[in-house]
Formats: structure tokens, sequence, C-alpha cells
């Protein structure tokens, strides 16, 4: 009898231990929204209601920090800070302040060819989400003029950031998805996720090794500047952020001509010379920013900023290639 009984205990633990195993295995959750005018992409592995809730949490999150950075949303932080400019100072949130002063961090490295000031002449081109059109000589020069980084003050004690002149306008999109996919792969990294993949555009932030591969490599494809079904490469990500700044993503043509929205701040023109830019680093706004300002600066001046500092493929426009060496061995497709 008591044989019997212990027989039957073991059998309920060892039962049990399969519930808890079965229970708590690795899943893969994918979600996906149009968030920050830009397809979002989460994965999660993880126990199944735990990726659930980590991969809605992001979501949540974007959205959130959508409704601070938004251009044009009533009572977004960017359109108080932009009918604020030149009469005061304004209390933001702390992300967005974040946001702002690393922004002015990169505009100083790179001498104003990234500049988070450039709202005027990113309207006057109908790139805020007004109809696409080509500014007048006269336009350009007057939306040139209230393009200056060094007048944006950020004052971290007070929460607050200023806009010193009258008609400045922030416009936070060459940064604002990178420092999200940074935001939101600490959110998966808090809800216990130990392998995600955030995507937001083309603004990439991976978290830990991924199931299922020998190496725990994400495999992340970069996007052909010229093949719109095809690709430049693919890289094989275990950590970090990569983000690719492209004259694909948002342009029209006219006349034959391509107008994209990447605006050089010393011409007010489409900077012209580069077709893609994407850089691999340790934090998504770096990553976001960077490849915008190396895109306005050009192959060389580009490359010789961002290889200092980070790993990086520029492809001209006429499809030559300029790569770090830490990624030489990639194949590339820069065929046109």
């Amino acid at each position: 009898m008591r044989r019997w009984l212990a027989s039957v205990a073991a059998v309920a633990v060892t039962a049990f231990l399969i519930v808890a195993f079965v229970s708590g295995r690795t899943e893969k959750v994918e979600r996906v929204a149009l968030l920050m005018d830009t397809p979002v992409r989460v994965v999660a592995y993880g126990p199944r209601e735990r990726a659930i809730h980590a991969a809605d949490a992001v979501l949540a999150e974007v959205a959130r920090l959508e409704g601070l950075w938004h251009p044009t949303r009533p009572g977004s932080d960017v359109v108080r800070l932009n009918a604020s400019a030149g009469i005061a100072p304004v209390r933001v949130a702390p992300e967005t302040a974040t946001l702002v002063a690393a922004a002015l961090e990169v505009a100083e490295a790179s001498g104003g060819a990234y500049d988070p000031t450039i709202g005027p002449l990113v309207k006057a081109w109908g790139f805020g989400g007004e109809q696409h059109r080509i500014p007048s000589d006269a336009e350009r020069a007057a939306a040139r003029a209230l393009i200056d980084w060094r007048a944006v003050r950020v004052d971290r004690a007070a929460g607050t950031v200023y806009l010193e002149k009258p008609g400045m306008a922030l416009d936070l999109g060459g940064i604002a998805k990178g420092y999200a996919a940074s935001v939101c792969r600490a959110v998966l990294d808090r809800q216990g996720i130990r392998a995600g993949l955030v995507q937001l555009g083309g603004s990439v932030a991976v978290l830990g090794k991924r199931p299922g591969d020998a190496r725990g490599a994400w495999q992340v494809a970069v996007a052909h500047p010229r093949k719109p079904e095809g690709f430049l490469t693919v890289l094989s990500l275990d950590k970090g952020f990569v983000d690719t700044a492209g004259d694909y993503q948002r342009y029209f043509e006219q006349d034959g001509v391509r107008y994209h929205h990447i605006l050089d701040p010393s011409t007010g023109m489409p900077a012209r010379g580069v077709a893609s830019v994407t850089v691999l680093t340790d934090r998504g706004e770096w990553a976001d920013a960077y490849a915008t300002a190396a895109f306005v600066m050009g192959m060389e001046r580009g490359y010789t900023l961002l290889s200092s500092h980070f790993d990086t493929i520029m492809v001209s426009a006429a499809g030559e290639a300029k790569v770090t060496p830490a990624l030489a061995g990639l194949r590339l497709d820069v065929a046109p």
C-alpha cells in the first residue's frame, strides 16, 4: 500500500512538472500596427501570456510616444513647443526633453547636417502631411532662416524646452523612431522577455538571442534603395540597433525627378548623391539621427563621420557602396 501511494505521488509530481513545463514553454508572439506614420512590428519570445502582454505593452508605448511627438496632433509636445516658439519655454514629458537633447547632440556633431528645427522646410515641401510640392526659392530661403538648432534650449531640471525664434518648428522625424525603438526594447526587457525585436519603419531593435538560430542571431534585411521587392543585404545581429535612411522611403516625382524627404538644411533641397545609409550602434536614437546626418553630408563626409564611431553601409545614388571594416564580409546587392 505504501509503495502504491509512493508510485501515485511520483506520477502526480511528474504530471505537475510536465504541465508546468508546457505552460511555461517559449512561444513566439508577433504584433503589427500602423503608428508614427509607419508600420510597426513587435516580436516577443517567452511564455505565451507574458509574450502577449509584452508585445501589447510595446504597441501601447509607441502610441503614447506618438501622442507626444506628432508634428500636427493637437496637444502633442511638439505642437505646443512650435506654437510657443519665441514666446516662452514649454514644460514637456521627460521623454521629449531627452529626445530633443539627443537631437541637439547629433546636430552639433554633424555641423547641422541633421537639424531638428527643420520643421518649416518640411512643411514647405509638404512632407509634414500637406500636399507635396516644390517650394519656390523665396519659400525655401524663408524656411531656412528659421532653421537653427543652436536656438533650442533644453532645461532638464525644469523639464522645459524653448525655441528662441518666432516661427521656428521642431520636426523630430529623423530621430523619434530610433528613440522609440530604444524605449520599446526596454519595455520588452522589463516585461521579462529575453528575446525580442521591435521595428518601426527603418528603425530596428533586437533583444537577446533568437530561439531557433544556432548563433542566436536575428536576421535583419536591409531594403534595396532601387529594388522595391529586393534587399541590399541581410544583417545577423545579436544585440543593438540598426537604422536605415533612404531616398526611397518618402518621396514624390515631378517631371521625372525624385524629390525625397531627407532635406539638406543648407540648401533647402533634398540631399543628393546618396541612396541609403545604414547605421548599427547601441543607441536607437543615434542610429536614426546619424543615418540622416550622413545622408545629408554625402558619401565622403558622411562616411568619415560614421566610420569613427559606428558600423555603417552607405550606398551612393550611382550604386557604389562604402562599408566599414567590421561589415566588409557582407554580400551586397548594389546593382541599380
